[in-house]
């Protein structure tokens, strides 16, 4: 049965990870932020550091270099942690690690595992991206339909006589694709769209980041590509049968949290320290009032996405109709989004005119919150929990996919 009570070791990996962020992230996360060039906002002691604690790999099973420690509950702990001291550098880790479970454990090759495992563990600085959508198109992020398997995409694969293959095309969107060393990229060959492993060294490979106005120390990029040589036997097998995605929906949902965790406290302390009227501002009703609401809905999107986790980790659950199936992770980062961007609003509305200062954390932490409610997509996601709650599916429009 669903059970909150953390077990020894997800309450150690917690601990290991606020401390992480609290002692070394925190303290540099501003500086970071203000930074106007990107290639200054990179982290990158940070980044070697979470990666010697163990931040990248923990997912791994302890013959791959990790801790066994694969289960989405443990990843989303992790992730609040991380990203309460700074969303952008808790991206790097997060959306890694459960990549490197999904990719190298679960799905490569016995030759492709030989090659890049060692090479992800060797390295503190080995990240990932995921290069699917397409400028111009819908294909790889239509939040309203699925992607359909007859897809055809413009970034095209030629298979070459020697067994390689030759990608040119391009994607735009990728989180960290800047500096990303694996690349899974969707490309079209004759056979369908197919998941190639791309190594970030590869010629031909031209990256530059997205600035945003949030999430800036974790930039998206475009990713173009001409006349990119991939070896033969790169291309990754389908997932396991029964698994639909590598789990990032609770994970993200719980990066969101963590942001709201931090904008929560900041906003907390703050209350404590102004006076207005002769008293503190904690003291007057109205802040006590917003401020409860501001806790209960941080509490409710925290049980929404353990669940969610516990769920796609218990799945004979639903099988055996133990637990209802619902549409969990849709639930959970919907609605995580939404109460996090609202919190931090409610949070500029308690700082008053500090609230809108530059510099100030809260200023920084509303603009994160913009960045991860686009992300979750309120609105699609809710359409896929009514679609589950009824029974029904979309058709795919004519329009998805590019000729």
């Amino acid at each position: 049965m669903f059970d909150i009570r953390l077990s020894e070791e997800q309450r150690e990996f917690r601990d290991l990870a606020r401390k992480f962020a609290q002692e070394e992230i925190k303290p540099k996360a501003m500086a970071l932020d203000r930074e106007p060039d990107w290639e200054k906002r990179i982290p990158w002691d940070l980044l070697k550091r979470g990666s010697q604690l163990g931040f990248r790999t923990f997912v791994l099973q302890e013959e791959n270099g990790g801790s066994g420690m694969s289960d989405h509950l443990t990843s989303c702990l992790v992730a609040e942690e991380l990203a309460a001291g700074e969303l952008g550098t808790a991206y790097y880790f997060m959306l890694t690690a459960r990549r490197a479970r999904d990719w190298i454990e679960l799905r490569m090759t016995p030759e492709q595992k030989a090659y890049f495992l060692p090479k992800f563990l060797d390295d503190d600085l080995y990240f990932t991206t995921v290069a699917i959508h397409e400028p111009d198109t819908d294909v790889g992020f239509d939040y309203f339909t699925e992607t359909p398997d007859n897809v055809r995409l413009k970034t095209r694969a030629v298979e070459q006589p020697d067994g390689s293959w030759i990608i040119n095309g391009a994607k735009n969107f990728q989180t960290v694709g800047y500096l990303a060393k694996l690349l899974v990229v969707m490309a079209q060959t004759p056979d369908g769209a197919k998941p190639f492993l791309v190594e970030g060294s590869s010629p031909g490979l031209v990256r530059r980041p997205l600035p945003k106005m949030g999430r800036r120390v974790g930039d998206n990029a475009e990713i173009f590509f001409d006349d990119v040589r991939v070896p033969k036997g790169r291309i990754l097998p389908p997932s396991p049968k029964g698994r639909t995605d590598i789990g990032t929906h609770p994970t993200i949902a719980a990066l969101t949290l963590g942001l709201g965790r931090a904008a929560l406290e900041e906003t907390l302390k703050y209350t404590q320290e102004r006076v207005s009227g002769g008293k503190l501002i904690i003291k007057h009703q109205a802040v006590g009032l917003t401020l409860a609401e501001m806790a209960m809905n941080l509490e409710a999107a925290r049980r929404l996405i353990w669940t969610a986790a516990w769920v796609k980790d218990h799945p004979e659950a639903i099988e055996d109709g133990t637990v209802e199936n619902r549409p969990y992770e849709h639930m959970a980062t919907a609605f995580t989004g939404t109460a996090v961007q609202r919190l931090t609003e409610q949070g500029v509305e308690l700082f008053g005119g500090m609230g809108i200062v530059q510099g100030m954390p809260i200023e920084k932490y509303v603009r994160d919150a913009h960045i991860q409610k686009h992300i979750s997509f309120p609105f699609p996601s809710r359409f896929k929990i009514a679609e589950a709650l009824a029974g029904f599916k979309r058709k795919v429009p004519p329009f998805v996919g590019v000729n």
